[in-house]
């Protein structure tokens, strides 16, 4: 393997081990300047703490279907089906847990329900082709 292609794939591990994480603290900065009514918080850190809260809720969600029976095999081998129901399960999680966490108030950071669509969408999309182009490298 030469040096570039090395770097490449380090580089790539990196960024699957950080952006599952930040991804949506950085949307929703994004989100501040483009549609300012979508988003209201009271600092920078409300906004990767919630990640990191989302980041951890959906963590909670894929074990609850690993222990109903849908395993990352599972899921492999229903092919485009396993794609779905993974890249829903992410989508579903991040506004369930976003609603949970605002229900219990938990979290500073106020998102209309268009907010949290974009978010979830954005983070499932990205987090899917992510998978997939490391799926590719291995």
């Amino acid at each position: 393997m030469s040096n570039s292609k090395k770097f490449l794939f380090s580089f790539l591990i990196i960024l699957s081990l950080i952006l599952p994480i930040f991804l949506p603290a950085f949307i929703m900065m994004g989100l501040v300047k483009s549609m300012p009514d979508t988003i209201t918080h009271s600092g920078i850190m409300s906004l990767f703490i919630l990640s990191f809260v989302l980041f951890i809720i959906t963590g909670i969600f894929t074990k609850i279907l690993s222990l109903i029976g849908l395993t990352e095999q599972k899921l492999d081998e229903l092919g485009y089906l396993g794609l779905i129901i993974s890249a829903l399960t992410s989508f579903i999680s991040i506004i369930a847990g976003y609603f949970w966490i605002k229900t219990l108030h938990l979290t500073s950071v106020q998102l209309s329900s268009m907010g949290i669509l974009i978010i979830a969408s954005i983070t499932t999309i990205v987090l899917t082709i992510q998978v997939k182009i490391l799926e590719k490298i291995e």
